[in-house]
C-alpha cells in the first residue's frame, strides 16, 4: 500500500523507497597479488541469480565459485556449457599463445572430471554438500540455475555490459550465460594473466554502476513477494 505520505507498507513494514546506486551487473575482470605476481579473476554479476568468481591460483590452473560455494576447476564449467570432453576443450583453446595455453593445461590437470555428466556431479557436490549427487539430481539443479529465465537474468544492462568489455556482436537479446560467453571470459583472464601490463576493472568508476530508481525497487519487491505466492 503508497500511503498519503509517500510511504509504502510492505509485508506490513512502513517503508521509505530510496533510489540506490550498485554495481552494474555485467563481467569486472579483478586481480590479486600472490608472492609479487599479479593473478587476474573475473567476477559475473547478474541481475537475478547466482553469482560466478573466476580466480588464478598460484599453479596456473584457473577455478570458479559458483554462489561462493567451494572453487571446482573452470574446465567443468566449460563442460556444463557444452565443450563435452577434455579433447573439446583443447581444441576450443589450441590457438590462444603457448604460455596462455598453461593455463588451461594446468586446469584440466586438476580437475578429475573427464566428461559432462562428471562435470554436473562435481558441481552439484560443491553447491550441496551431503546431498546425494546423482547425475540426472545434478543436471536439473545447474540446468535450471543458469538457463531458466525466472531464475538468472542478465538483464538489457548486464547484457550490454558483458558485449560491450568482451567484444560480443549480435546477442542483445540473451538473458544468459552460454557457452561462447563462458569461454570469452576465461580467455580474457589468460590473456590478463599473460600481459605484462594488465591492469584489473575498476569497479568503483561510475560508468560501471547504475541507479536503481524506486520503481525497479518496488518492482524486485513485487516479484519476490509473486515468487512466493506461485
Amino acid at each position: 500500500i503508497m500511503t498519503k505520505r509517500s510511504t509504502f507498507i510492505i509485508n506490513g513494514v512502513e517503508r521509505t523507497v530510496v533510489s540506490q546506486l550498485i554495481r552494474s551487473p555485467g563481467v569486472y575482470f579483478t586481480a590479486d597479488v600472490l608472492r609479487g605476481r599479479k593473478l587476474f579473476g573475473a567476477k559475473v554479476i547478474p541481475n537475478r541469480g547466482c553469482w560466478l568468481e573466476f580466480g588464478t591460483d598460484t599453479d596456473g590452473s584457473i577455478g570458479v565459485k559458483i554462489d561462493r560455494h567451494r572453487k571446482a576447476p573452470a574446465t567443468e564449467l566449460l563442460r556444463v556449457f557444452g565443450l563435452v570432453d577434455n579433447e573439446a576443450i583443447k581444441k576450443e583453446f589450441n590457438k590462444i599463445k603457448p604460455e596462455g595455453l598453461k593455463y588451461i593445461e594446468a586446469t584440466i590437470k586438476k580437475d578429475t572430471a573427464k566428461n559432462s555428466l562428471e562435470s554436473y556431479t562435481e558441481i552439484y557436490k560443491r553447491l550441496r554438500p551431503g546431498d546425494l549427487a546423482t547425475p540426472e539430481n545434478a543436471k536439473s539443479l545447474i540446468d535450471a540455475m543458469f538457463w531458466r529465465v525466472d531464475r538468472y537474468s542478465l538483464s538489457p544492462v548486464g547484457r550490454f555490459k558483458l558485449n560491450q568489455r568482451l567484444d560480443i556482436k549480435g546477442k542483445k537479446e540473451k538473458q544468459v550465460l552460454d557457452l561462447e560467453d563462458v569461454n570469452l571470459i576465461i580467455r580474457e583472464i589468460v590473456r590478463l594473466n599473460t600481459s605484462q601490463f594488465a591492469e584489473p576493472d575498476d569497479i568503483d568508476h561510475l560508468g560501471n554502476r547504475r541507479v536503481r530508481a524506486v520503481g525497479e525497487l518496488l518492482q524486485n519487491r513485487l516479484y519476490v513477494g509473486f515468487t512466493r505466492l506461485r
